[in-house]
Parts: C-alpha cells; sequence; structure tokens
C-alpha cells in the first residue's frame, strides 16, 4: 500500500506491507488517515525551520560590525535560542556620535521571530537617527518612547545606551527597563549599574528617562548584556546577573586584553549545561589602560 504524504507540497510517500494479502478497509482507512497526518506535521515542521532560518538571517544581516574606537575595545557576541523560534528580538549595536563620543547599545524588543527581527531594525534605525542628531542616551530614549507610543502601539522594547567621550574618565548611560549593565574594574572588582532604569519603551505613558554618569578608570570593562544571558526558568534573572558578575570578575587582565577572547570566555560559564530558549547579546566596552 504506498500512500501519498501530502500538504501544500508532496512530501514524499509511506509505503507500507500487509501481514496477509492485503490490508482489512478499516485498516487502509485508518492508514490513510494517518498518512495525511504525517504530511501535514512533516510540512509544518519544515515551514516552522524556515521561518527560523529566515528570522536569524535576518537577525545577523542587522547586527553591526563594530567600529575601530581609539581609547575604547568593543567586542560583542550574538546567540540565537537553541531551540524554538525564540529569534529575532535582541540586538547591539555601537557606532561614533557627532561630537566624536562613542555610543553602545544594546536592546531587547518582546515577541520572537519575523515580526520582532522586522521591528528590532526599524527601532535600531530610529536610535541611531535620534543620536546622530546629538542627542545623549537619556533624550534617545525618550524620543523613541514616543515614536513606539504613537506609531507602533504593540511593540515594547528594553534598551541601554552607554556613551564614551574621548578626554571624560567616565561613562554617561540611560536605561528603559533593561538588565542593569556590570562594570569591572581594573582590580576585577564588578559592581552593577544599579541606578533605577526608566520603563520598558512603548509602555502607553508619557515619560522622560534620565542620565547617569559612572566613573570609569583606565582598563576597566562595562559589559552590557540582554536577559537571555542571565534568565533561566530554573533560576530568577538576579541570580543570573550574580553569577554574570562572578564570571566577570574572574577574567584575567590577560584575557581582557584580548577583548572578543574575553566575551568567549565570559559566555562560557553562563551557557554551560544549560539550553537556552531565547537570544542571547553581549557587548563589552573596555577603556584603554
Amino acid at each position: 500500500l504506498c500512500l501519498p504524504l501530502g500538504a501544500r507540497t508532496a512530501q514524499g510517500v509511506l509505503t507500507l506491507s500487509a501481514p496477509g494479502e492485503r490490508f482489512a478497509p478499516d485498516t487502509a482507512v485508518m492508514l490513510m488517515e494517518l498518512a495525511r497526518r504525517a504530511g501535514i506535521a512533516l510540512d509544518n515542521a519544515r515551514q516552522y525551520e524556515q521561518h527560523r532560518d529566515v528570522a536569524e538571517a535576518l537577525q545577523r544581516a542587522q547586527l553591526t560590525e563594530l567600529p575601530d574606537t581609539p581609547g575604547l575595545a568593543l567586542a560583542a557576541r550574538y546567540l540565537p535560542a537553541t531551540h524554538g523560534l525564540n529569534i529575532g528580538g535582541d540586538w547591539y549595536d555601537a557606532f561614533p556620535g557627532p561630537d566624536g563620543s562613542v555610543l553602545a547599545v544594546i536592546g531587547d524588543v518582546t515577541g520572537h521571530g519575523l515580526r520582532a527581527a522586522v521591528m528590532m531594525g526599524q527601532l535600531r534605525t530610529a536610535l541611531r537617527a535620534y543620536a546622530v542628531e546629538g542627542n545623549g542616551p537619556a533624550r534617545t530614549l525618550t524620543l523613541l518612547h514616543r515614536m513606539l507610543r504613537h506609531q507602533q502601539p504593540e511593540l515594547y522594547a528594553t534598551c541601554a545606551i552607554a556613551r564614551f567621550t574621548p578626554g571624560e574618565p567616565g561613562v554617561v548611560w540611560a536605561a528603559a527597563g533593561h538588565p542593569p549593565a556590570l562594570v569591572r574594574g581594573p582590580g576585577g572588582e564588578v559592581r552593577v549599574l544599579d541606578a533605577k532604569p526608566g520603563i520598558m519603551l512603548g509602555v502607553p505613558v508619557p515619560y522622560e528617562y534620565e542620565d547617569h554618569h559612572e566613573e570609569l578608570p583606565a582598563g576597566a570593562t562595562l559589559a552590557l548584556y540582554t536577559d537571555g544571558l542571565v534568565e533561566r526558568r530554573s533560576a530568577g534573572i538576579d541570580a543570573g546577573i550574580d553569577r554574570l558578575a562572578r564570571s566577570l570578575g574572574t577574567l584575567g587582565a590577560a584575557q581582557l586584553e584580548r577583548l572578543d577572547a574575553a566575551a568567549d570566555a565570559l559566555l562560557v560559564p553562563m551557557l554551560r549545561d544549560s539550553e537556552h530558549d531565547d537570544d542571547i547579546c553581549l557587548l563589552l566596552c573596555r577603556t584603554a589602560g
């Protein structure tokens, strides 16, 4: 008995042999239904994988090639979710401002799949446009929040922006509902930038974000990341942030001199023996010294 495995397109043929001369009529009907359902399942699985591949390709195409920045080393990593269609919402960015500063950005759009990837691209473009007009981190987030409220009322996102200005020993930063950045001092001590973040971008209330200033000694490293790195179903986000802080503190000075290698080393203990069902972005910024 040869049964087509069909749905929108042909998936194959199911070939069965009867234990006797032929299948009983009831058995044949049951096998025909089984083949029909198997064809639909195979077609759905193929379409699911295609959507995932397209979302990941779109996501990666929009990730930034980090600029060369004298006095500031940059390294970034992006890892798609290990299972599910949870791809598309996380991004990082780094670009020069009109005053010679460097802006480092990390963000996370709510939702997953193709829609989140497309919305992420729109958000990234709008953020750059506001920032290159000379707006600081807080003002940029405020303008982005207004745009989302009026033009994308069903879209929400978290974001953090850090601005490094040559000749100034520190960083100006602002956050919109995003996990707190970490700072590793040159001696290995790690602190959390735990100033209260503003609300998520797009929440339907007016809001003005605030700038914060943090002193950064020479050789300090700022770590920006998305929640996929620190959040697990088996543990809360605070435990994940603590684990990330410990991992950052254990990196040696020699490792941090090669910041790309340091980014890889930082991910190892965070992802060991764990599947992550969300995107992960990590952006490291290290001052010279």
